[in-house]
């Protein structure tokens, strides 16, 4: 039983043709599984920054029941900007950052012409270290700077709607809570684009200043921004911030605020498992087929390895164990072909376009080690599962049948 290893071995060295069929397809389905992850770890890694460190940030709190009426932009709903609500807030642990907004609704004007947009005030000093790639997003022009009052970023589509560009006025019109009318001349830095086409034809932002003045709202905001030292715990923060909080607020992740770029992960990853299983049953029938191949060409053998004595077992645990020198084979020359692959693709990154974005986006291909290892060791486990029914055929035969037939 001790020498079945090295005879293992020796018969994938001596049947090179055969072993070379086998190792090829493991090869490709190990590469292109790995490079079809590298592609959409990159696509879903792309879109959660432009949320989470361009817009949204990982977290926001806000007053009980804003969420539930968000599109109305209730400006009633509003909490104090204090120290000591945001120290409530960076207490909780994996928090690294906290800022304040207003979000409002009203009318964009370059005085021929007017329409309803979605306004956020901002607050320039912390906004950078809840969003730092925020500065990313503006496409012409240049983003707010620290002590402006009457200012404002404008969704580009929105801009050229109305042939307003970057050092244009434009005039802005809304309501408070409290039913006053207000409006404001503001200049225009720069034009904003986004991933998501709504922003680019419907929103502005403004210093968070100028936002409480035109509503109202002096040393007040409707929401909290957060940001995490690690996504991945994302879920337990905001139950923490929940509990920290009191039942007053309500506490939402970026998934939960932004369902629609969720949702778009979510399917990227449903066609990436479709794709890698069906290159996996492509894999396990090449396998079979060449294992089968391997039995009818190797009757004599078999027979002669039976007739002097060698168990039936010990002659399928042979041909399950050559099969597994070819998957480790494949599987570490497809998994580091699949890694090279991707890393020189993420020192340049891939152009790409965005749905609903004129403009081009970075998209950096990449695998965590821990997937790269998982596809190694399931063409390994799938290479010695595919030779399983070979090897009993193998193990079945008559040894008399199999050297009269030889």
């Amino acid at each position: 039983m001790s020498q079945l290893p090295k005879i293992a071995a020796r018969n994938v060295g001596r049947n090179r043709r055969r072993s070379a069929v086998t190792g090829i397809a493991i090869v490709f389905g190990v590469t292109a599984v790995i490079a079809l992850r590298g592609f959409t770890f990159g696509a879903a890694t792309l879109m959660t920054d432009d949320v989470v460190k361009g817009r949204s940030g990982a977290i926001q709190v806000h007053k009980l029941g804003y969420v539930g009426s968000i599109e109305s932009a209730p400006a009633t709903l509003n909490m104090p900007y204090s120290d000591e609500l945001r120290a409530r807030i960076g207490a909780v642990p994996h928090v690294t950052a906290v800022t304040g907004r207003i979000q409002f609704n009203g009318l964009i004007g370059n005085g021929l012409a007017q329409t309803m947009v979605v306004a956020r005030g901002v607050d320039v000093v912390s906004e950078e270290k809840v969003c730092p790639r925020a500065d990313v997003n503006v496409k012409e022009g240049a983003p707010l700077k620290v002590g402006e009052s009457a200012n404002a970023l404008v969704g580009f589509e929105l801009a050229e709607s109305f042939k307003v560009k970057a050092g244009q006025s434009v005039n802005v019109q809304t309501t408070s809570p409290s039913g006053r009318s207000n409006s404001m001349d503001l200049a225009v830095d720069g034009l904003t684009v986004s991933n998501l086409p709504f922003e680019n034809k419907r929103v502005m932002t403004v210093p968070l200043a100028t936002a409480q003045a035109l509503l109202g709202l002096e040393g007040r905001v409707t929401e909290y921004a957060v940001s995490l030292d690690d996504l991945e715990h994302l879920d337990s923060t905001a139950a923490a911030l929940q509990g920290a909080l009191g039942p007053e607020y309500e506490v939402h992740t970026w998934r939960e605020l932004q369902p629609f770029v969720r949702d778009v992960i979510n399917r990227q990853n449903i066609v990436l498992g479709g794709i890698a299983f069906v290159l996996f049953v492509i894999v396990l029938v090449g396998i079979i087929n060449t294992m089968l191949m391997s039995v009818f060409e190797r009757v004599r053998e078999i027979g002669t390895l039976l007739a002097v004595g060698v168990r039936r077992r010990q002659v399928m645990t042979m041909f399950m164990l050559e099969a597994g020198v070819i998957g480790v084979i494949g599987g570490s020359v497809g998994a580091f072909l699949g890694w090279a692959l991707l890393t020189g693709l993420s020192v340049e990154g891939i152009p790409i376009e965005m749905a609903g974005v004129s403009g081009r986006s970075l998209l950096l291909p990449h695998a965590t080690p821990q997937f790269i290892l998982m596809a190694l060791a399931i063409a390994v486990v799938g290479a010695v599962g595919a030779a399983a029914w070979p090897a009993w055929r193998a193990s079945r035969l008559n040894p008399v049948d199999a050297l009269r037939n030889a």
